[in-house]
């Protein structure tokens, strides 16, 4: 099953500086990564992506992990190219191996204030483990271009993980007190199988709080009455705990 990844509701929040009445804008636009969210009426900023081929099917093997690039300054009426490095000391992903090469000059578009960097990630050297969890980190650093300054300290690095277990979604935690207990990558599966809103990790609230005590019921239902095992540890999974 499939991502992701990431891993509270995502929303790509587009900014722009606009020219005011009789004011020239002269210093050069400058570039950086973005990835935000809304919650509670609050853009929340990370400094981080994740992708995660967890709930994609098994034969999928290749997919593209995507990062909010933005401009602070004007739209352009052509394209533009802006350039980025890989810290090669805080990388653990592996070219080849984790995600496909990639170039470090890129294109933004025209007319555009926020465009998208696509990185190709690799599932078969991952483990899928939820146990280990094991997460591949690339480290990407903006770097100035001709028509480009690099932002300031934010947005400057963004970390990219990519993953093949279940990572827990962002609203799980909101939930528990619904009763819905610890995270278990196969009480989510379920549950994406009862609704497909839960299929979405970034979502603030998949659902109205009452709406999902309703699934959270059946869950524990399902459970109690469909043995469920952890396929690492064959420990059985309930609502409220694991079973040796």
């Amino acid at each position: 099953m499939k991502k992701l990844t990431i891993i509270c509701g995502l929303a790509l929040l587009g900014a722009a500086c606009t020219k005011e009445a009789g004011l020239t804008y002269t210093e050069k636009d400058k570039i950086y990564f973005v990835y935000s969210y809304l919650y509670y009426g609050k853009v929340i900023e990370y400094d981080k992506v994740l992708f995660s081929f967890g709930k994609h099917p098994d034969d999928i093997i290749r997919d593209t992990a995507k990062i909010p690039v933005r401009v602070m300054g004007q739209q352009a009426a052509k394209d533009r190219q802006y350039h980025f490095s890989i810290d090669k000391d805080s990388t653990t992903a592996k070219e080849g191996v984790h995600y496909e090469v990639l170039n470090p000059q890129q294109t933004f578009g025209k007319g555009l204030f926020t465009d998208t960097l696509r990185v190709v990630a690799l599932r078969s050297q991952l483990s899928s483990s939820h146990i280990k969890q094991e997460n591949a980190r690339l480290r990407l650093r903006m770097e100035s271009s001709d028509d480009f300054d690099k932002g300031t300290t934010r947005g400057a690095v963004i970390d990219l993980y990519i993953n093949n277990y279940l990572s827990e979604p962002k609203w799980w935690k909101k939930y528990e007190g619904f009763g819905l207990s610890y995270y278990h990558p196969e009480k989510w599966k379920i549950l994406m199988q009862f609704h497909p809103s839960f299929r979405d990790e970034n979502a603030d609230y998949p659902m109205d709080a009452n709406l999902v005590g309703t699934y959270i019921s059946s869950l524990r239902s399902y459970l109690a009455n469909i043995p469920t095992y952890d396929q690492e540890t064959h420990a059985r999974v309930l609502i409220d705990k694991l079973v040796p």
